[in-house]
């Protein structure tokens, strides 16, 4: 049964709260909005954000309940894009109303959250955030969308640098700023007694990554939002601060998601991507269980999937001969992602197991939606390929003649 506790404060310094939650628990959907503007009246651009969350909150439930009905790919994106969907709503009428108030320049962070069928799917707009406690560890789900971190994360600027400070409060997307915002979404399969943590930057500017950790771990849900809160106040309180945690109902087998989380850190083509873009590139992949001789690929045949070995061992087969076993994390049919060439091989399953998939045209899509991830995986596909291309090259050399 999900659990959740949502608390906001005005904080020390703020005449005002410009910050607005949505706790829809019947919907599974929560929702935290941090209005700017200050006298351009943040806080309906917030009061609007969440009411128009709010009047998506059935069909969101009904793409969630789609989906853990039949899981796959399409139903997992369509929860996502019906997401973004509502985020865009959100946009455009926070825009139309500052137009029509005088008020332009009124906007809203946002990150949303939706609970179901054992996984989150999660939305934001801004450096509000989405955190995962797991296993006693906290991890940020989300990656701001500051002008701070855009300078850190182009090594324009270290965290550190005392010019930091006057980016510190910039963001480079807002709700509301034009009729149509670019949000990231993401999903994240849930497993047992993981805990999700929604927030205004009010928190995390406030606390430190090491309490804010040992914190959001209280056992008691309302406790745990209090001490938050507090520990925002005793940090200097600068902000409004609004906090929700999610103790949501895990329906996932926990040696299943950690296999694919294996998987999905190891693949050349994620390797070099940090935790939350990993999150992001999840939406091309979809899952392929497998049974004792199941054919995944036939020799001759055209095809446009990647597959890699999550779970069991496959054959790959070559004029009717086993000529290799692949095992937990190694992939094969990766040159499909780039040509419509017949296969070399073919591969069939050994036993029970799981693989994960990439077809082409998802990884295209992607590129597209995501220009910068998109062309940091295109060149690892490139390298890997160029390395196979040498190999062959140096097998042909080495032959006597």
């Amino acid at each position: 049964m999900l659990k959740f506790s949502a608390r906001t404060d005005v904080g020390l310094k703020r005449r005002h709260n410009e910050d607005s939650l949505l706790a829809a628990e019947d919907f599974g959907l929560f929702v935290v909005a941090d209005g700017v503007g200050g006298r351009k009246a943040g806080e309906i651009a917030s009061a609007l954000t969440v009411n128009t969350f709010q009047s998506y909150a059935s069909q969101l439930k009904e793409a969630v309940d789609r989906c853990a009905a039949d899981p796959s790919r399409d139903t997992r994106n369509a929860v996502l894009h019906l997401l973004d969907q509502a985020t865009n709503a959100a946009s455009r009428r926070v825009y139309e109303a500052a137009n029509a108030t005088g008020r332009q320049g009124m906007t809203t962070t946002m990150v949303a959250a939706l609970v179901g069928g054992g996984n989150a799917y999660v939305c934001h707009v801004g450096d509000s955030r989405a955190y995962l406690l797991r296993g006693g560890t906290l991890r940020q789900l989300t990656e701001d969308h500051s002008m701070i971190n855009e300078l850190v994360r182009n090594g324009a600027m270290r965290p550190d640098d005392p010019a930091a400070a006057q980016y510190k409060n910039v963001i480079t997307r807002a709700v509301g700023l034009y009729p149509q915002v670019k949000t990231d979404t993401l999903f994240v399969e849930l497993v047992g007694n993981d805990r999700l943590v929604l927030c205004t930057d009010g928190l995390s500017d406030m606390v430190e990554p090491k309490k804010l950790q040992d914190l959001v771990g209280t056992p008691d849900l309302t406790k745990g939002s209090d001490l938050l809160i507090q520990a925002a106040l005793d940090g200097g309180g600068r902000d409004n601060v609004t906090v929700v945690l999610i103790d949501p109902e895990a329906t996932q087998e926990a040696e299943a998601v950690a296999a694919r989380a294996r998987v999905m850190e190891s693949l050349f083509l994620f390797e070099d991507l940090p935790y939350q873009a990993r999150l992001r590139v999840g939406r091309i992949m979809s899952e392929l269980y497998l049974m004792p001789g199941q054919p995944v690929m036939r020799q001759g045949a055209a095809g446009n999937t990647m597959y890699v070995v999550v779970q069991g061992e496959v054959g790959v087969v070559v004029d009717g001969k086993e000529v290799a076993v692949l095992g937990e994390g190694e992939h094969f049919g990766e040159i499909a992602l780039v040509d419509n060439q017949p296969r070399s091989a073919s591969v069939v399953a050994r036993g029970f197991g799981m693989l994960l998939a990439i077809d082409r045209d998802a990884l295209r899509e992607f590129c597209m939606m995501e220009p910068a991830l998109g062309n940091m995986m295109l060149w690892k596909l490139l390298a890997t390929l160029s390395e196979r291309l040498r190999r062959a090259n140096a097998q042909l050399v080495s032959r006597p003649t």
